[in-house]
């Protein structure tokens, strides 16, 4: 798998070349983190396609109470992505408005860690 790189903010980087392409399991992080950005419906192309967290905020805010709940459908989500075997050791906080959820991703090439808040 080959993905472009991606500045801070998250804008697409140029690439000269095909060795300026993220590879291997920094790829595999990078494509679950987009995925988790992806919100149902932003796609117009596969409007199915998408995480869930507005229609969870809908019902519900992120809390103390419900955090292991939606921590497990973030665990389950990922593992739906290409190249992830499995999700390991995962961790998840609450902090006011902010959820943040981490993980390792065994992959093919070798695991790699995931970090991702919800804002």
């Amino acid at each position: 798998m080959l993905l472009r790189p991606v500045d801070a903010t998250g804008d697409i980087l140029p690439v000269r070349s095909s060795s300026d392409l993220l590879s291997g399991p920094e790829a595999v992080a990078r494509l679950a983190a987009y995925k988790l950005s992806l919100l149902k419906g932003d796609w117009w192309e596969y409007p199915e396609d998408g995480f869930f967290v507005l229609e969870f905020m809908r019902e519900e805010r992120f809390s103390e109470a419900n955090a292991g709940m939606f921590a497990s459908r973030v665990t389950e989500f990922i593992r739906g992505v290409e190249g992830v075997f499995e999700v390991d050791d995962v961790k998840f906080e609450t902090d006011g408005r902010v959820f943040r959820y981490s993980c390792q991703l065994p992959t093919e090439e070798g695991p790699v860690a995931l970090e991702y808040a919800f804002d």
